[in-house]
């Protein structure tokens, strides 16, 4: 008989464990979920979809890119000299 007792008070703390485990995932989900709804929300602003494709290099049919070269970096002193 204390054998079966002990093996239900091991699986209560068990189990209440993993209902901790869950509601942990659960909130985390649910921060995800807002994020991917808050990214929704802005997907719908023209806006914010165009500053995205600009951000890539986009640019409208009757506009330019001008490309702005990087100055290379001066070649190091030699110091054999």
């Amino acid at each position: 008989m204390l054998v079966l007792l002990s093996l239900e008070i091991q699986r209560h703390f068990q189990t209440r464990h993993d209902i901790a485990a869950a509601q942990i995932r659960l909130e985390e989900l649910e921060q995800r979920n807002q994020k991917l709804n808050d990214e929704l929300q802005l997907a719908a602003d023209a806006r914010y979809r165009e500053g995205l494709v600009r951000q890539m290099g986009y640019v409208h049919k009757d506009e330019l890119l001008y490309l702005r070269a990087q100055p290379k970096a001066a070649p190091a002193p030699n110091s054999s000299n």
